[in-house]
């Protein structure tokens, strides 16, 4: 099985699909990662992009009539065959500064079923935060920097993918998903990705946070019954370690 398979959806931005696939051209002609492109773009575009791919190893291209940006990450989803599946969208470009050995190296050896790692964004006073520690999972801030996260595909297909009824927070969704389903996560401060901040729009942010109320309402009480499950581990905790400090005083 191979390692890692890179899924880029795009439509009708051959500027970003062009620096995403020269960023992933030495994983792919070094490393025999297959990058798979869904493109949803128009005839014209369709043709400027297939000609592009001509000249371009380890890539599996699929244009489509869209469906949604959910649609599109299923389809790669469908149609990809590795251990590891990383949405690295158009516009979105390998970090040139990470050693690609390091990188593959952390996916060949991790025992997680996700990594969270870091992104960079393209424009220099815009700084990436984790959130503090109280505010990580579960992950109702919506922190979780989908462009350098890498998943298990057998975790995605356990989850049924991503939800197509929602056109911006999908990722989010599946996010909760695995927070109720106890999925092992690493976190590590790497930065894989850089990400062009200017491409979301105030619209954008705006339908996005409307889905991401959707989904909390969605997931209500799971996140209630696992936050009860977080307090009575802490109260076990503080139970078991009084106990122990106090037979310690004894002695």
């Amino acid at each position: 099985m191979a390692l890692l398979n890179i899924i880029t959806v795009t439509k009708d931005d051959f500027e970003g699909f062009f620096k995403t696939i020269q960023s992933t051209k030495k994983l792919r002609e070094n490393f025999d990662i297959l990058q798979i492109i869904i493109d949803g773009s128009s005839n014209d575009i369709k043709q400027k992009i297939e000609k592009q791919l001509s000249s371009e190893r380890g890539i599996l291209y699929k244009w489509q009539y869209p469906k949604g940006i959910s649609n599109a990450f299923n389809l790669g989803l469908e149609v990809s065959s590795s251990k590891w599946i990383w949405y690295l969208n158009g516009g979105d470009v390998f970090n040139e500064e990470l050693d690609a050995e390091l990188f593959l190296n952390i996916l060949s050896n991790s025992d997680a079923d996700a990594i969270i790692f870091q992104l960079k964004y393209m424009q220099a006073n815009k700084k990436a935060k984790n959130p503090p520690l109280w505010a990580v999972w579960p992950p109702l801030l919506s922190w979780i920097p989908h462009p350098s996260t890498i998943v298990k595909r057998d975790i995605y297909k356990k989850f049924g993918g991503f939800d197509e009824n929602l056109k911006l927070a999908m990722d989010y969704e599946f996010w909760i998903k695995c927070f109720s389903n106890n999925v092992i996560v690493d976190l590590i401060s790497i930065p894989i990705t850089k990400f062009d901040q200017l491409g979301l729009s105030i619209e954008q942010n705006s339908k996005t946070r409307a889905e991401v109320r959707k989904v909390i309402r969605k997931y209500f009480w799971v996140i209630i019954k696992r936050l009860f499950w977080q307090v009575r581990i802490i109260l076990k905790s503080f139970i078991v370690s009084s106990r122990f400090y106090e037979n310690k005083r004894q002695i």
